[in-house]
């Protein structure tokens, strides 16, 4: 049976584009269940909010398009499937979850000016956003007890915030051949300047250090995360995270742990004046 990837992500991170590229450099092919939705509904009259909102009480429309991703596991062809629940439903993919920050999304969202999913404004469309989030996110907790944004569901994580798609495809594509060695593999990468830090000093010496350790491909201490609102936090590897910026390193490699508590602790972002 041929590989196959599957691709959720935040609204806005750039899946289509980035599986234009897949497809080009894998030879895949391309199987969208955005492309579907946006589909329903027009033919019903409605924005995809409002659909999505609609499907909460609905569920047919949601199990018509799942049958389709439960088949797609016997098809024996290299695809590229852009869907939210396809790492639930398609057995056997390497689920990679593409994370851009709310502003972003909005921003691209407006961009793209694809009819009923954007505001006149940039708040409004933020807001907008927000809520299709919301209601998806509730949706299919409520029908399938799964939570699409914890990110532990998926093999790969990518922040695609200041990325180019050429970036991120590139990254995916080399994750892809970790994966496919050992589909044990896990890794997210996070774009520095997405990333909240400790609000702690830092060792400047020892991130110097590290950044020469890491240009020399030496390596360095591990790096973990954890994801909260859409927000990525620091939990381990203070030092290293800075190295990686100081390099003005596209990514931080990272390990995504369960989400902790914040509650009490500072943290700011891009610290790293040393």
């Amino acid at each position: 049976m041929k590989p196959k990837i599957s691709l959720a992500g935040d609204l806005g991170s750039g899946k289509s584009t980035v599986s234009d590229i897949l497809i080009k450099e894998l030879g895949a092919e391309y199987y969208s269940t955005g492309s579907i939705v946006r589909s329903i509904a027009e033919k019903r009259g409605m924005t995809v909010t409002e659909l999505n909102v609609y499907m909460e009480t609905h569920p047919e429309i949601d199990h018509e398009i799942d049958d389709g991703l439960v088949a797609l596991a016997d098809v024996d062809k290299f695809l590229i499937i852009d869907s939210r629940m396809a790492w639930h439903f398609t057995a056997g993919t390497f689920k990679v979850y593409m994370s851009t920050d709310i502003e972003t999304s909005a921003l691209r969202i407006m961009n793209a000016n694809r009819a009923g999913e954007h505001a006149s404004t940039l708040e409004k469309t933020i807001a907008q956003t927000r809520a299709r989030r919301e209601s998806e996110k509730k949706r299919y907790k409520e029908q399938y007890g799964v939570d699409i944004k914890d990110l532990s569901n998926y093999d790969f994580v990518i922040d695609t915030t200041v990325a180019t798609p050429r970036e991120v495809a590139d990254s995916i594509i080399s994750a892809f051949g970790e994966w496919q060695i050992d589909n044990s593999f896990r890794c997210a990468l996070i774009s520095p300047e997405r990333l909240n830090y400790p609000d702690d000093e830092a060792d400047t010496e020892l991130v110097e250090s590290l950044a020469t350790s890491l240009e020399l491909g030496l390596g360095a201490p591990e790096v973990t995360v954890f994801e909260r609102d859409g927000e990525f936090y620091l939990e381990k590897g203070y030092e290293t995270a800075l190295a990686h910026s100081f390099n003005m390193d596209r990514f931080i490699p990272a390990r995504l742990i369960p989400a902790l508590e914040t509650d009490g602790k500072k943290y700011v972002k891009m610290k790293n004046s040393l």
